[in-house]
């Protein structure tokens, strides 16, 4: 069988189990990078939701900042002007020098004194210490409030004021190139869609305070002396999301474990200019997004490159491919050609069926001989002695057959009941002449014995090279064989 069908099997074997491992190691990546796939979109849903809490909380304090502001205004408890101190010759300042800077309070610029800049610097103390009162811990960095005029600048964090100047500030000289113009009050108030408020979010900018690339969520601090409350306001709040920050809360959000594998990229949907959080974000043709409001938006994906190459579930399903591909092939190999014995092979006397020559017939047949050979008067011992005794004489000429042929080689085939062919390869006539004496030999010395009685076996034989076609050589064979026979028997 292994001559005949080896190759085949062989290339069969290696090409279905390359198949089938592609397919299974093809499955178990696509099932783990799922898996990650997953946890990579709950981490930026965590992202999300902390940046929606950001702008929430930014609406909350700019409400309560604008209460506060209107009622110690209009109940003359703004403080007194002289907390201002010159601070440079065109500034003013509390709690402003550079070098003295007082972290337990927050800090006001202004280009000159005001009653209403005092106003707001005492609203929004009130504000900023009840917002860490009421929540120890969370604090929030870069929220400052900007006077719509741009005459005073207050710092939650006295500390982000260091680097400040109305000379240098691109906001301080041109505010509207910043912020979009508000909505009246009630319709900002009651507006549910925070997606649509998050509008008046800025562009990306450079941060003069951390060098960074940068955007800024805005609220509105509302003028509410007025009998109408109108779109008239007093203040921006503003939150700096700048990139350092930005990418801080994408850890947070991965608990510190950032695949190596995720791109996560913040983009800007108005002018699509966008900012890379993670990974490499250049070039992402497929990506999940994450909208946080109308303007921006989070694009993020998995490298599959990186993903195989860094993943370590991946890496072993890798590693293991190679030996899945062995496995199969050998087992896959050793099916078909255990299948093979059940349809080339004849069972009782385990030479080859007739079916084989057809596969024979597709072969390289030069410098082959045939020999074919007959049991002499078998009908004889199947009638008189059973078909139990015919069929263990067949056993014996096959088994002398079988023992005088190369195994890797030759090829004894049974052709009907109790004819054989054997198929010689890079033989010539000669030594087909050989084997078959050797083999009628040794069938005819063979003591035979049924029932106690011995019962003589011999066999003709017929041998013919093949020099074309192997059904010529087979005839050619056949007839020599039958001469021989008909001599025997006559």
């Amino acid at each position: 069988m292994k001559i005949v069908q080896d190759k085949l099997r062989n290339r069969q074997a290696l090409l279905v189990s390359g198949l089938i491992t592609l397919i299974f190691t093809s499955l178990f990546l696509f099932i783990i990078y799922e898996q990650r796939m997953a946890a990579a979109s709950e981490g930026v849903n965590r992202l999300q939701a902390r940046m929606m809490d950001i702008f929430n909380d930014n609406e909350l304090i700019a409400d309560a900042i604008g209460e506060r502001y209107h009622h110690i205004k209009t109940g003359e408890q703004c403080g007194d002007i002289s907390k201002f101190v010159l601070r440079d010759e065109d500034e003013w300042g509390i709690n402003a020098d550079p070098k003295r800077l007082h972290s337990a309070t927050g800090t006001m610029v202004a280009q000159q004194t005001s009653h209403n800049a005092l106003c707001m610097y005492t609203a929004a103390e009130f504000i900023r210490g009840m917002v860490n009162e009421l929540n120890p811990g969370s604090f929030d960095a870069h929220r400052y409030i900007i006077a719509k005029n741009s005459d005073y600048f207050y710092w939650f964090m006295a500390s982000d004021s260091r680097n400040f100047s109305f000379s240098n500030s691109e906001m301080a000289r041109d505010i509207t190139n910043f912020f979009y113009p508000p909505v009246d009050f009630y319709t900002r108030l009651l507006q549910k869609n925070v997606k649509n408020k998050a509008l008046s979010s800025t562009n990306f900018y450079t941060d003069k305070i951390t060098g960074e690339k940068a955007y800024s969520v805005v609220s509105y601090i509302y003028d509410l002396s007025g009998k109408e409350i109108s779109d008239q306001i007093v203040a921006y709040l503003v939150y700096d999301h700048s990139k350092p920050e930005l990418q801080e809360a994408l850890a947070q959000a991965f608990d510190n474990q950032i695949p190596p594998e995720l791109n996560v990229e913040l983009v800007n949907l108005t002018n699509h200019e966008s900012l890379c959080l993670s990974g490499k974000c250049t070039g992402q043709s497929r990506f999940m997004v994450r909208n946080f409001s109308e303007k921006y938006a989070l694009h993020y994906s998995l490298s599959l490159g990186r993903f195989m190459a860094r993943d370590a579930h991946a890496g072993i399903v890798i590693l293991l491919a190679p030996f899945f591909f062995i496995i199969i092939s050998f087992s896959l190999k050793s099916w078909l050609n255990e299948s093979d014995l059940k349809v080339y092979i004849d069972t009782l006397t385990g030479c080859f069926n007739r079916r084989i020559l057809d596969i024979i017939k597709r072969r390289d047949l030069s410098h082959c001989s045939v020999v074919l050979l007959d049991c002499n008067k078998f009908k004889a011992v199947n009638d008189t002695w059973g078909h139990a005794a015919g069929d263990r004489a067949l056993q014996i000429i096959a088994n002398r057959m079988l023992s005088n042929t190369r195994t890797s080689h030759d090829i004894v085939i049974r052709t009907g009941g109790d004819e054989f062919m054997i198929l010689l390869f890079r033989s010539q006539a000669t030594d087909a002449i050989a084997i078959a004496q050797r083999i009628s030999g040794q069938v005819t010395s063979h003591v035979f014995v049924v029932d106690g009685h011995t019962v003589p076996l011999s066999v003709s034989w017929g041998i013919a090279e093949v020099n074309g076609e192997l059904d010529v050589a087979i005839q050619n064979a056949d007839s020599a064989m039958y001469r021989m026979k008909h001599t025997k028997e006559g």
